[in-house]
């Protein structure tokens, strides 16, 4: 609940700090003493848009400081949590500067806070009624929470909700599944396509180095054989060939060695140079008999060594990493599966859970039909009992398709008679809309989890036994909830178990408002005033007493 609010340079406070009861709290005084402005303040405290406007004249910020406490919502803290927000007690402690500059700041126990942040914490912690942006009951997607909380179907819709996100899951799963079949199929068809090239290739280890050789040496047939011709001429054909000067010398030595031995060394010599040249020559003749010019055989040498290098771009830098990477899918190819019986196994379970949290919905929805009935019947007593017979409040339900709240989309309608029913938000009338939302509040405070409830401009239009009953209504709500009512009816105010008067002061020549808390004779005086105007006759005064007294019983 709201335990602490301070607020100071806003619009036409200068500062003020307001300690918050338990049960029912009015603020009264004259028209223009700045009763709005508080409500306006709070407004702003727990996520309404702030305009520099709203700094009060001379100042360059105003600031807005409350403390929630006692707040048990697990849920709340766990999104604190997440927003990186301190949550370590059941206190919150808010604070917003609102800069003439523009640059206003949000803080959240201490930590710097977004708008949308403070909107989304905030809407579990207060319900302003009589500023449409304020009101939780005003937002559609809270309606089926409303109406299964009142029909005790929080549970049913729980197990729904469970159901679905299984659902999902499995969905999930299956769209895990099937996409990874799908890449492995995909990945199957690339290593198939690859083995099949590289297979189709035929490589043989060395096999682009052989080619290489024997493409330099194509490539080189008609100097090679004019080469090794003049060499094979040199050594053996010609008239001075090697070969035939060697056999000279041979002779000669062979005829100095029988006069001096000593020359034997020599032959012998001469004789094994002359067997190793003509060992030469025979290579050289071979070679050059052997020495062809073959364009087909070099065309296809080229083309060979052309697919070569083009797979060794795709598969490795030698034919050696090529072969390699061969081996490396071929096995890769033996371990892929395809969990096909997976797959069929979790489609049957999707659908069997599908109909069963459908069925489950289904016979959700009918219990809302029933309850949607049950709560229309008692907001319109209510309304009756606030003199609002003329307007009729209607549970609408529509089918969608299945989601986690089950296969209906509710909304709460209201109609003036005669007329269409139309959505709670569309309702101009601001203080129509707060005792409309004071009757459903009525009926569903033991399902709300809200904690604090503000109520403006919820009198106006009204008296009489009609205020006595909206007086009955709020100071019921406030035994489940903090409320907070501005009012000017005494019959109202007189209901209440904390008074607070608010009246317009001049302080150094300047407009001010003034707060205080009224208790014995204050509260009669100010029940009186209400009663009575400017002029608080003793019977006025003695009226006020009498109401007070019956109010706090």
């Amino acid at each position: 609940m709201l335990k602490a609010l301070r607020i100071k340079d806003f619009a036409i406070i200068d500062e003020m700090s307001l300690e918050f009861e338990k049960g029912f709290t009015v603020f009264t005084g004259e028209t223009g003493a700045g009763k709005s402005i508080l409500v306006d303040a709070i407004g702003i405290m727990i996520g309404g848009r702030a305009a520099a406007e709203v700094v009060r004249y001379g100042s360059d910020e105003a600031v807005v400081e409350a403390i929630f406490e006692k707040v048990t919502d697990a849920g709340l803290f766990e999104k604190m949590t997440q927003y990186g927000i301190p949550a370590g007690s059941n206190e919150i402690l808010i604070r917003r500067n609102i800069s003439k500059g523009g640059k206003n700041r949000i803080y959240i126990n201490g930590a710097l806070a977004t708008l949308s942040m403070l909107e989304e914490i905030c809407s579990g912690l207060v319900d302003i009624h009589g500023q449409h942006d304020q009101q939780n009951l005003l937002k559609k997607e809270r309606h089926v929470e409303y109406l299964d909380a009142f029909g005790g179907l929080s549970g049913h819709r729980d197990r729904v909700r469970e159901r679905y996100r299984y659902l999902n899951q499995l969905k999930a799963r299956l769209d895990e599944l099937e996409a990874g079949v799908r890449g492995r199929k995909e990945k199957e068809e690339l290593f198939r396509y690859q083995l099949a090239e590289i297979r189709g290739a035929g490589l043989k280890p060395d096999e682009d180095k052989e080619l290489t050789r024997e493409r330099e040496i194509l490539g080189n047939a008609q100097r090679l054989s004019a080469l090794s011709n003049e060499a094979y001429s040199l050594l053996y054909e010609d008239d001075r060939a090697i070969l035939s000067g060697l056999g000279r010398i041979e002779e000669t030595l062979a005829e100095i060695s029988k006069i001096d031995a000593r020359m034997g060394v020599s032959l012998e010599l001469v004789r094994s140079s002359k067997a190793a040249l003509r060992e030469t020559a025979e290579s050289v003749r071979r070679f050059r008999d052997e020495v062809r010019q073959d364009p087909e055989r070099l065309e296809k040498i080229e083309e060979r060594l052309y697919l070569i290098e083009r797979l060794k771009k795709k598969y490795g830098p030698s034919i050696e990493e090529i072969l390699a990477y061969q081996s490396k899918i071929e096995k890769e190819l033996a371990g892929l599966e395809y969990s096909d019986q997976d797959i069929k196994a979790l489609r049957g379970e999707i659908e069997e859970v599908s109909e069963k949290t459908t069925q489950e919905a289904a016979d959700l929805s009918k219990l809302r039909e029933k309850s949607s009935k049950a709560l229309e019947r008692e907001i319109a007593q209510e309304l009756t009992l606030l003199q609002m017979e003329n307007m009729k409040f209607s549970v609408g339900i529509e089918r969608v398709p299945l989601s986690q709240n089950g296969i209906d989309s509710v909304e709460f309608l209201i109609a003036n008679v005669g007329e269409e029913p139309r959505p709670l938000a569309k309702i101009a009338s601001g203080g129509e809309l707060s005792r409309l939302m004071l009757a459903i509040k009525s009926r569903l405070s033991a399902v709300d989890s809200v904690q604090t409830l503000i109520f403006d401009e919820v009198d106006t239009g009204i008296g009489g036994r009609v205020a006595e009953e909206v007086g009955r209504r709020l100071k019921q709500l406030s035994g489940d909830h903090q409320v907070c009512c501005v009012t000017h009816l005494p019959q109202i105010a007189a209901m209440a178990g904390t008074h607070y008067s608010v009246e317009k002061v001049m302080t150094d020549n300047r407009v001010t408002t003034s707060i205080k808390r009224l208790d014995g004779q204050g509260r009669i005086k100010e029940v009186g005033r209400m009663l009575g105007g400017k002029d608080k006759t003793k019977g006025a005064l003695r009226y006020a007493e009498e109401m007070l007294r019956a109010g706090l019983r």
